[in-house]
Order: structure tokens, then C-alpha cells, then sequence
């Protein structure tokens, strides 16, 4: 099992990272740049080991930096050997809101998603009361809340990863894209999962490192057309 861990920067997902792995991870480098990548290995409560890769801090699919291109491509890539079977996204739990912008972005991809609301115990040292099982419903998606710098929560964690397996379908797309159209014919160009992928295709192809010189052109050629 692979899974990929994601989060704004400052979330605790580092933090997350070193509980989940111990002292079973390594560092390196993403493949033709400088940004730091660090994947280890979980032993989850089935005695199954999943693999774990640590991304880069990121706001949002729509990059502004390095990092956040890093963490696109690496989202993106249908070839990518270490494409990811479920992705936990981290959020600050003392800042729900902004955080969720992300988590959003990531559910549409239609891979299987785990939220982690990340240091609970500064979300009720500020006031806040949050429902689990409320904001599980609303999102439709397994919720776990959990404080990184002292392992609350983590044994939930793993057990939760072992269920965490449904797909999801794109929300945000169907209301906002004025181009259905166009974005349904990308998806079957490249074969890709959904609409949102194709959509995220069309915004960002002169940046997405592992499409040929060919395909940036024709994706390129499509959006001047519309």
C-alpha cells in the first residue's frame, strides 16, 4: 500500500510523518530538482506495511512555488511508480477553514482520502468544540483527529487507513468549469480518471514536467480554441 501525506505548511505533518514512521524513513531528493523528499514505512494494525511519502507543504493544486509544482506532478503523473492508493490530508485543526481549501482540491483527484484534523489540542485550548462524526457526514470521508507531538490519536489513525478505500467523484468541476465540454474531451485523450484531472491538465500542461512537447502543444491548442 502506498499512501501520500499532504498539507499546508505549518499543519504538523512532518511531525505526523515521524510518528507514523519512526526511525523507518529516508531522505532524498524529488527526481530533477532540489526539493527534500522523505518516505518511510507504517506497520498498520493488520500487520500489513504500507509505504509512506512525506510532500512537500502546499496550499493549493494551483502552485506558486517549486514545491507546491513538485507536489503537483507528483499527483498528476499516471507513470508515477509511487502513485499513491490513499492520501491523508493534514489539516491544522485550530484552522479548519483555511485548511480545507486544499483537502477540497485533493478529494476531487477520485483517489481515496483520510482527513486528519492535526493539533486538536490547540483547536480546544482556542474554544473550538468540532464533531467528528457531523464533519465526516458533511465531507463524506473518514475523519480522525489527532496531536502529532504526543501520539494522541495515531492507533485510530492506522486503523482507519486499513478502511479507508472509496473513490470519490469531483464536486467542485460540474458547477464551476464553463468548458465541460472541452475538459470531457482531454479526459479521453489522456485517459485520465476524471474531469478534474483534465481540467487541472488544461490550467497547468506548460508546467507538468512528464507531459511530451507534443501534448503540450495539443492541450495547448485546444484552450485557444475555446
Amino acid at each position: 500500500m502506498k499512501i501520500a501525506l499532504i498539507g499546508n505548511p505549518n499543519s504538523g505533518k512532518s511531525s505526523l510523518f515521524n510518528q507514523l514512521t519512526g526511525l523507518n524513513q529516508k531522505v532524498a531528493n524529488f527526481a530533477g530538482v532540489t526539493v527534500e523528499k522523505k518516505t518511510g514505512f507504517l506497520i498498520l494494525p493488520n500487520k500489513e506495511k504500507a509505504q509512506i511519502i512525506d510532500l512537500p507543504g502546499t496550499y493549493s493544486l494551483y502552485p506558486k512555488s517549486l514545491d507546491e509544482q513538485v507536489v503537483l506532478d507528483f499527483l498528476l503523473d499516471k507513470e508515477n511508480t509511487e502513485k499513491p492508493d490513499l492520501i491523508l490530508v493534514v489539516t491544522d485543526a485550530s484552522n479548519l477553514q483555511r485548511n480545507l481549501l486544499l483537502f477540497e482540491e485533493v478529494r476531487d483527484l477520485g483517489t481515496p482520502v483520510l482527513l486528519i484534523l492535526n493539533m486538536i489540542d490547540l483547536a480546544k485550548q482556542s474554544g473550538w468544540e468540532i464533531d467528528i462524526k457531523k464533519l465526516e457526514n458533511l465531507l463524506e470521508v473518514p475523519v480522525v483527529a489527532t496531536n502529532a507531538r504526543n501520539g494522541e490519536g495515531i492507533l485510530e489513525l492506522k486503523t482507519r487507513i486499513l478502511e479507508s478505500s472509496k473513490q470519490y467523484e469531483p464536486l467542485l468541476l460540474e458547477s464551476l468549469s464553463p468548458h465541460q465540454k472541452l475538459v470531457e474531451e482531454i479526459q479521453v485523450k489522456f485517459a485520465l480518471e476524471n474531469g478534474y484531472i483534465a481540467n487541472l491538465y488544461l490550467h497547468h500542461y506548460e508546467r507538468l514536467h512528464f507531459l511530451s512537447d507534443e501534448e503540450k502543444k495539443h492541450l495547448q491548442k485546444q484552450q485557444i480554441q475555446y
